[in-house]
């Protein structure tokens, strides 16, 4: 059966500012357009990069476990720069992780099992499919 997630984002009466609501965790977030880039809560691009930050981590310690390699610590630091040319998308998006307690060998094993099954990393690597929708209601 198919994983299905969601997440309802909700105009709260602030410009540019929006409730977030995924699982009954709810958070804010600040749309920069929307508030002429004065944001004081996370925005949407660097929810994507933080994403991308955690499931790298968790993948790195899942296969850890797997292979029975004793990882005592792991960082990833995730950034983008846009596209000067497209507004609309990222030039690159680039992903640095550190693992302690590996040989660079099996660090490697260990990001290669994150590139391969992360569905945030892979569905960015390949621009997938995404589409909106919008109904009206008077």
């Amino acid at each position: 059966m198919s994983e299905q997630r969601s997440a309802t984002a909700t105009t709260i009466g602030v410009t540019g500012r929006y409730l977030v609501d995924s699982r009954s965790n709810i958070f804010a977030s600040d749309s920069p357009s929307a508030r002429d880039g004065d944001t004081v809560a996370l925005e949407p691009s660097e929810l994507l990069l933080s994403a991308l930050g955690v499931c790298a981590l968790g993948s790195v310690e899942k296969a850890a476990a797997e292979l029975k390699l004793s990882v005592r610590h792991a960082k990833a630091v995730v950034d983008s720069v846009r596209d000067p040319e497209d507004r609309t998308r990222f030039e690159r998006v680039h992903i640095d992780v550190a693992v302690y307690g590996v040989t660079q060998a099996e660090a490697q094993q260990l990001i290669d099992h994150f590139t391969s099954g992360c569905v945030i990393y892979n569905t960015v690597r390949r621009g997938g499919p995404i589409s909106a929708s919008v109904q009206a209601h008077a």
